[in-house]
C-alpha cells in the first residue's frame, strides 16, 4: 500500500496537501458517492467517539453513516472495505478476557451499541473476493491527535477538573496510534476477511498508571481520586441542570463506567493471523505524545536552564 493515492473525507478542512480532501459528512449520500468513486480501498473511521450524550446523534453518524459509506464503496467497486471498531463492542462491565469470538453487549451505552450495529452494517455487505469486508476493534487510541485519551485528559489536568474514579485502579488497553496504523496495513494484505480483529498494544494498564504521564508531563506529581460513585452522582447532578438550559456536559456521567473498566482484550489473533507486533510501548508512545503537544502548545515547551 506504500504509494498509495489517497483521498479523504471530513467535516474540516485538511491539515496538509499530501492527499485530495472532500469537504463533506458521512451522513450524506451524495458526499460519500465522491469520496468512493475510483477507489480500491475505503477505511471507515468516521464516527460520533464519546461516553455518552444524544442517542439520536450516535444513531445518525456511527450506523447511518456506516449505511451510506458501505453501499456507496460497494456501489462503486469498492474491493476491501475496513471499518474502525472498537473493543467498546464488548461492553463495559465483563470480567477476565474476552477474543473475537466473545459475545458484544451494548449494555444501554449509546456509543458501545452503535459500534456493534455499525460493525454489523458493515460486516452484512462481505463478499468474499468481490467485496471484503474487515473490522478492526481498537483498543484505547491515544497519541498525536487523540481526543478523548489524550488532548481531553490533559486539558481537563490543566483547567484542574481532572479526577480519577477509585483511586485510578480501572484498566486500560491502550493503543498508540501507530501501532493501530500498523494493524491497519495488515488487515490490508490478508487473505481472512469477513472477519474482526481485536488491536490494543498488548499492555495492560491501571488508568492510574497511564494518566500519570500526563500529570508528568504537566509537571505534577499527583493525580486526584474520589469514589465512582460520588463521581457519577455529580455529574448527573450537573447534566440535570445543564439539560434545563438545552446543554450538554463537557464530561459526561457514562465516562465513570470507561475508567472502571475490570476487564481485558487478547490480541492472540492479529498476532497469529495478521503477524501483528505492537512497536510501540507506552513509555516510548508516551514520549511521542509529549513531543507532539509539546509542539502544537497543549504543553508549554520546556523551559531551558539560565546559564
Amino acid at each position: 500500500m506504500r504509494g498509495a493515492v489517497v483521498k479523504g473525507l471530513d467535516l474540516h478542512g485538511p491539515e496538509g496537501p499530501e492527499y485530495e480532501f472532500i469537504l463533506g459528512d458521512v451522513t450524506s449520500p451524495s458526499d460519500i458517492k465522491r469520496l468512493c468513486a475510483g477507489c480500491d480501498v475505503i477505511i471507515h473511521t468516521a464516527a460520533i467517539v464519546k461516553e455518552g450524550g444524544d442517542r439520536a446523534l450516535f444513531e445518525r453518524v456511527n450506523v447511518g453513516g456506516t449505511h451510506n459509506v458501505v453501499e456507496a464503496a460497494q456501489a462503486a467497486g469498492v474491493r476491501r472495505f475496513i471499518h474502525l471498531s472498537s473493543i467498546m463492542v464488548y461492553g463495559l462491565t465483563f470480567e477476565g478476557e474476552v477474543n473475537e469470538e466473545s459475545p458484544l453487549n451494548g449494555e444501554g451505552n449509546p456509543y458501545c451499541q452503535t459500534k456493534i450495529d455499525s460493525e454489523r452494517v458493515a460486516m452484512e455487505r462481505h463478499v468474499s473476493g468481490q467485496f471484503d469486508v474487515v473490522a478492526v476493534r481498537s483498543g484505547d487510541v491515544y497519541g498525536p491527535g487523540s481526543l478523548p485519551w489524550t488532548v481531553r485528559p490533559i486539558r481537563m489536568m490543566k483547567a484542574g477538573v481532572f479526577t480519577l474514579a477509585n483511586g485510578g485502579r480501572g484498566v486500560l488497553n491502550p493503543v498508540y496510534i501507530d501501532n493501530l496504523v500498523d494493524a491497519v496495513l495488515l488487515v490490508l494484505q490478508t487473505n481472512r476477511t469477513g472477519e474482526a480483529y481485536n488491536i490494543t498494544d498488548g499492555q495492560v494498564v491501571t488508568c492510574r498508571d497511564f494518566f500519570l504521564h500526563y500529570a508528568h508531563m504537566l509537571g505534577r506529581g499527583r493525580l486526584r481520586y474520589a469514589p465512582a460513585w460520588l463521581l457519577e452522582g455529580s455529574l448527573r447532578a450537573w447534566q440535570f441542570l445543564l439539560a434545563l438550559f438545552g446543554t450538554e456536559p463537557r464530561i459526561h456521567p457514562d465516562s465513570i463506567a470507561f475508567v472502571t473498566r475490570r476487564g481485558t482484550y487478547s490480541i492472540e489473533k492479529a498476532k497469529a493471523v495478521l503477524g501483528y507486533v505492537p512497536h510501540v510501548d507506552l513509555v516510548e508512545g508516551m514520549r511521542r505524545t509529549e513531543e507532539w503537544a509539546r509542539s502544537v502548545g497543549l504543553i508549554l515547551p520546556r523551559q531551558r536552564p539560565v546559564a
